[in-house]
């Protein structure tokens, strides 16, 4: 049973430098066990527009307290670089984001590599761009990759319709959905990667109407047999301000094909004033990345108060029995 024992609030906020004045959000946790650190690996922005965007990293001794790494950005390519995942492996630091080279064109996902948490990153290829119905035509990447025998999972989900439904039936018609993109690394650096042939995973949305009408930049953990995605819900049907909410999906199984548990783990619009209390208006919420820190669920994942338009982190924290 998860259930919640606080919502500590912000733990990062937009700052004086240009790179993140307007937003520090869309953000994935890494603990590294040997210096007790965790880093953060944030988006900031330059404007509320987010016309240019880069991804830094902010680090902690216990996970509350972070300061931002003084070099920042770390990476920044095109006009937007966003949403970084990252993992280890061939004893590398990976880093899958979503990057759009130029504004109005649509992100894809790409992926850099480092010898060290901080760099320097290096771009290595890009992945995959929207080309499948269901893609529209800009994608995003959860904050969790997901080793699996010699796999790597990657969670990712569509932004918004494609041309015909964003411009003939409007911004109501958006049904964002996830799919599951498969990784091979090599020790010479070398990306093997394919689309799960199970794209995408509809089975997971609800009704309309409902709080997963939309399910999209889902974060994961695993606890004994059990897998747990948390993906963040919204209902666009209804119209702005929209209400968000992060869910989470229990399985048997890494993909998610049979969840014998969909149910809301935040409801935004009924715990805006415990996780934002300055909010005026329902807060929008984005990419939960959760950490297991022994009976506790740390879940880290981006608001923002749509009366202000500024993206930060908050943690919330729930006790697993």
């Amino acid at each position: 049973m998860i259930t919640l024992k606080e919502h500590i609030g912000v733990v990062l906020s937009p700052s004086d430098q240009e790179f993140d004045k307007f937003g520090s959000a869309f953000g994935c946790v890494l603990h590294e066990e040997r210096e007790s650190t965790w880093c953060l690996y944030y988006t900031g922005s330059i404007d509320k527009s987010w016309s240019n965007a880069s991804i830094g990293v902010a680090t902690s001794k216990d996970g509350v307290n972070f300061a931002k790494y003084p070099s920042n950005p770390i990476l920044s390519m095109g006009k937007q670089s966003v949403t970084p995942a990252i993992f280890r492996a061939s004893n590398d630091y990976w880093m899958v984001f979503a990057l759009e080279p130029v504004m109005g064109h649509g992100r894809r996902l790409g992926i850099a590599v480092a010898s060290n948490a901080f760099g320097p990153w290096t771009f290595v290829k890009q992945l995959i761009q929207p080309d499948k119905p269901w893609e529209g035509d800009s994608i995003d990447v959860g904050p969790s990759i997901v080793p699996v025998d010699d796999d790597y999972l990657v969670f990712y989900s569509n932004v918004e319709g494609g041309f015909f439904s964003r411009h003939i039936f409007g911004q109501k018609s958006i049904r964002r959905r996830m799919g599951i993109l498969k990784l091979k690394v090599s020790n010479g650096r070398e990306i093997q990667f394919r689309r799960w042939e199970g794209n995408p995973l509809s089975h997971l949305n609800g009704e309309r109407g409902s709080w997963n009408e939309s399910l999209f930049c889902p974060g994961y953990f695993r606890l004994h047999e059990t897998h747990y995605l948390l993906p963040t819900g919204s209902i666009y049907s209804v119209g702005h301000p929209y209400k968000q909410y992060i869910g989470i999906v229990e399985d048997s199984s890494p993909t998610f094909e049979h969840p014998f548990s969909v149910r809301l783990l935040i409801d935004g619009p009924k715990e805006k004033n415990k996780i934002l209390p300055t909010a005026r208006s329902e807060i929008a919420l984005d990419t939960p990345c959760p950490l297991m820190r022994q009976n506790e669920l740390w879940l880290y994942y981006a608001v923002m108060d749509r009366a202000d338009g500024i993206w930060k982190t908050a943690l919330s924290i729930f006790l697993v029995d």
